[in-house]
């Protein structure tokens, strides 16, 4: 039905164009017949009219000058019945003298000389002057009668009902000849619109079947002339658009197999890249960890004099060297992608506080005033980046400053943003330098690339965390007179802060008096952890593993106060499960730690579900020791973790 309804208004609207102007030409010839019958008709009927009157008034002249009146009525009579007139008579403008027919077809007269011609309703009258003959032409003892005295007049008045009549006549002729034409015209339109409604309709179809994707439909090609050229024209574009569908969709399967195969060599390189970098970092840091440690046991064994600062070159290279491993692995991870920004609402007092207690001997050793203001602020980030941020360029201020005083604080940007700041009042930046800051290995005023200036590349894993967390770091610096280093963050509403589970005094005893249990893999980083624990006089329980360091404890009779692990051990076992056999072996909630070389994304997300402190290798023994003693004596203090990228 739906077909047939497009069918049938394609086929109606041939037929209207086809038959409208036969219709009219029709209609127009019916119309012109009709007429020129009726006018033909009516010329006739006119000079009928005029003949006979003419004829008639020349006949009755001499009857009527003599006054022979029978001869005129009779020869009236016989005119009105052989020419069909309706009425003939005789006047002289105030009688009528002879009168044939009925005198009801005849106008009263006026008194006045008839026109020649005139009309009255279905009557047509016409009159023509008697000439009568002079009295000198005629006997000129004949007394004329006294109708001689006044003008006569022949009048003959015939109907027009043979015009209406043949007009009606021509009309019906005409009108059936149209129809009949008509109807010939509208079989053979009918039948001729067919043959070229059904192909235009198939042309329809098979444009609607490609416009719906159907590029496999086909019209059939059953006509002639320029419709059978259309439907030819209308295949061989159905036939191409199938073939370039074909190739592209073979061109489209080839570029994705082919981008599929790029993703997943892309992917495989990104992983090997990660597993290269994390890998790196354990192997890398684990010498350097341990070389740290040795040379810290060495400084004091040995007296001061050259062998004293033979030690410290070696201290200090060992430094510069973990600076440099800390940025270089820094800097990779952020490139190769494999670190990811776990954002979340945290307060900023806890990241300024760790901020504070690791950079304020720095300062106060350059006779730098390092002040923070975060004025109770909560951001939606990663604290950890952001950490890492602010530690980045907290320490290039300290560097550049080299007096006055740096400052660190956040300030409120609207409603819903927060702006971090670090100004210092150091030698500034110029101009036409600011953009170039944050290029890898980029300084200012360093050409002999001094270790004590930096490595260049603290602003360059600066600006790339802050695009992983969506922002961006601007300067704005004034040379002479200190710069500015500014980022923005999502502000929160601060968060619930659940209580810290107590802990049993027990444990809370100066790092002088408490057993360490250690664990480590690593001979070297064992020997040198024995050394440094045994120059602080502490005790220390240490082993590979966690079985081997519980027999120990077993043999001393005593739970350890505290517990040090390395993550990444033997078998593939974790510091997390040496932690637990320990603390399942003594009963206790034990204080523990973690050391970690290994920088891997997923091994970070391990140690963050744990809830246990990390400390990144390598570690100063400084720094160890302080961070142990205050794990001793403050337990249930928020957990710290030592950025690897510290300086």
């Amino acid at each position: 039905m739906s077909s047939f309804r497009p069918a049938l208004t394609l086929r109606l609207r041939i037929l209207a164009v086809a038959l409208m102007p036969l219709l009219l030409a029709v209609g127009m010839f019916a119309v012109y017949f009709t007429q020129r019958s009726a006018n033909e008709m009516e010329q006739s009927l006119e000079r009928q009219g005029q003949d006979s009157a003419k004829h008639l008034a020349d006949t009755i002249a001499f009857d009527l000058f003599s006054g022979n009146l029978p001869p005129v009525k009779r020869l009236l009579d016989y005119e009105r019945n052989f020419r069909r007139i309706e009425a003939a008579a005789v006047t002289d403008g105030v009688q009528w003298l002879v009168i044939s027919g009925e005198g009801k077809a005849l106008p009263l007269i006026s008194g006045t000389a008839p026109p020649m011609r005139w009309r009255d309703g279905p009557m047509l009258y016409f009159a023509q002057r008697v000439r009568l003959p002079a009295s000198s032409e005629s006997d000129p003892y004949l007394d004329p009668p006294e109708m001689q005295r006044n003008d006569l007049y022949m009048v003959v008045s015939l109907s027009r009902a043979p015009v209406e009549l043949a007009r009606s006549q021509a009309g019906l002729a005409a009108s059936g000849t149209a129809l009949v034409v008509t109807v010939f015209a509208l079989l053979l339109a009918w039948r001729l619109s067919g043959g070229v409604s059904r192909p235009l309709l198939n042309i329809t179809h098979t444009v609607a079947q490609l416009t719906n994707g159907n590029l496999t439909s086909r019209t059939p090609e059953h006509s002639q002339g320029e419709i059978g050229l259309l439907e030819n024209g209308i295949n061989r574009m159905a036939q191409a658009l199938e073939e370039n569908q074909r190739n592209l969709t073979l061109r489209v399967q080839d570029a994705t197999a082919e981008l599929l195969g790029q993703k997943l060599a892309a992917e495989a390189a990104v992983l090997a890249k990660s597993r290269f970098l994390a890998a790196a970092s354990h192997d890398l840091r684990q010498p350097l960890h341990a070389l740290t440690l040795l040379v810290a046991a060495l400084r004091e064994q040995v007296p001061d004099g050259e062998a004293g600062r033979l030690t410290r070159h070696i201290e200090a290279a060992a430094a510069a060297m973990e600076s440099l491993l800390n940025a270089l692995l820094d800097l990779s991870k952020l490139d190769a992608g494999v670190v990811e920004a776990r954002p979340h609402c945290f307060a900023l007092n806890k990241v300024f506080t760790q901020l504070a207690s690791q950079f304020s001997p720095v300062a106060e050793s350059r006779g730098i005033k390092l002040s923070f203001a975060s004025n109770n602020l909560w951001a939606y980030s990663d604290p950890v980046l952001v950490e890492r941020i602010l530690s980045n360029l907290i320490s290039n201020a300290l560097r550049y400053a080299e007096r006055g005083r740096v400052l660190v604080g956040a300030r409120r940007i609207g409603a819903d943003w927060l702006r971090f700041e670090v100004w210092d009042t150091g030698k500034g930046i110029p101009q036409e330098f600011q953009d170039r800051i944050f290029e890898e290995y980029f300084q200012l005023n360093n050409p002999e690339r001094h270790r004590d200036k930096g490595l260049g590349l603290g602003l360059a894993i600066v600006s790339r965390l802050a695009r992983l967390l969506g922002s961006r770091v601007q300067v704005h610096s004034n040379p002479g007179h200190g710069s500015r280093f500014s980022f923005q963050l999502a502000r929160c509403a601060p968060a619930l802060i659940h209580p810290d589970v107590p802990v049993s005094a027990a444990f809370l005893l100066p790092l002088e008096k408490a057993l360490v249990a250690f664990i480590d893999d690593d001979e070297a980083i064992l020997d040198a952890m024995v050394q440094v624990f045994d120059k602080w006089n502490v005790a220390l329980a240490a082993g590979e593993d966690a079985e081997q360091v519980r027999d120990e404890l077993r043999s001393l009779g005593r739970a350890p106060n505290l517990i040090l692990c390395d993550y990444r051990l033997r078998d593939g076992r974790t510091g997390i499960e040496a932690i637990q056999i320990l603390r399942e072996a003594f009963g206790a909630a034990i204080p523990a730690a973690l050391l970690t070389g290994d920088t891997a994304t997923d091994t970070i997300q391990a140690i963050r579900a744990s809830g246990l402190p990390v400390l990144h290798k390598p570690l100063k023994p400084a720094k160890l020791r302080a961070f142990l003693s205050h794990l001793l004596t403050d337990p249930a203090s928020p957990t710290h973790s030592t950025n690897p990228s510290e300086p």
